[in-house]
């Protein structure tokens, strides 16, 4: 488990099949299930979201950002994808199941 009570080598997580999403040039919005929230992702947040279409582990996020991005510490990358994956499950975009 993580800070954020995900375990990040077996949870998976999966776009909301209800949230709604948006690109609006380089920009991509959310609008939340119930219709009443929309949000702006920013660029790490926006790539996490593409890697959700198939439910994902954590783990497996970390391994495409961390091959993407070889410069970056592995526990930076896992920390920031943590974050976002926090604040959208916090938020309702996002959805869980065991891997």
């Amino acid at each position: 488990m993580n800070a954020f009570g995900l375990d990040f080598e077996t949870t998976k997580v999966s776009r909301h099949p209800k949230t709604q999403f948006r690109e609006v040039g380089d920009e991509m919005f959310l609008v939340h299930p119930d219709g009443e929230q929309i949000h702006n992702l920013n660029p790490m947040a926006a790539a996490l979201w593409r890697l959700m279409e198939e439910p994902i582990t954590g783990q497996d996020m970390a391994d495409i950002v961390q091959a993407a991005f070889p410069i970056m510490a592995r526990t930076k990358v896992e920390s920031d994808i943590n974050q976002v994956l926090s604040q959208l499950l916090n938020l309702g975009f996002v959805e869980t199941s065991a891997k």
